[in-house]
C-alpha cells in the first residue's frame, strides 16, 4: 500500500514509514468500520444493511489513513533533527 510520498516498496520507505506502515491503520479501520456497518443496522434501521457495510468500510478506511498520515508527521517531529 502507498505511503508518504505515495511509496509503497519497503526498501524506498523510510523507518517511520515502514513502522507506521506495519501497523496497517487504513486496513483496520476498513474492517472496523465494515463490522460497525453490519451491525448498527442490525440493531437500528434494517433497511440500511445494503448500504451500511459499504459506507463504513469507506469511512473507516478514509479514517484510517488519516491517522497513518497523522502518526507519520507526529513520530518525524518527535526524532530529533540529525544536524
Amino acid at each position: 500500500m502507498a505511503i508518504g510520498e505515495y511509496r509503497d516498496v519497503p526498501a524506498e520507505m523510510d523507518d517511520i514509514e515502514r513502522e507506521v506502515a506495519a501497523a496497517q491503520y487504513p486496513e483496520g479501520g476498513l474492517v472496523v468500520g465494515l463490522g460497525v456497518g453490519i451491525v448498527l443496522p442490525l440493531v437500528t434501521v434494517q433497511a440500511l444493511l445494503l448500504v451500511g457495510p459499504v459506507l463504513g468500510g469507506v469511512v473507516g478506511f478514509a479514517l484510517g489513513r488519516r491517522i497513518r498520515d497523522y502518526e507519520i508527521r507526529r513520530r518525524r517531529a518527535d526524532r530529533p533533527s540529525e544536524e
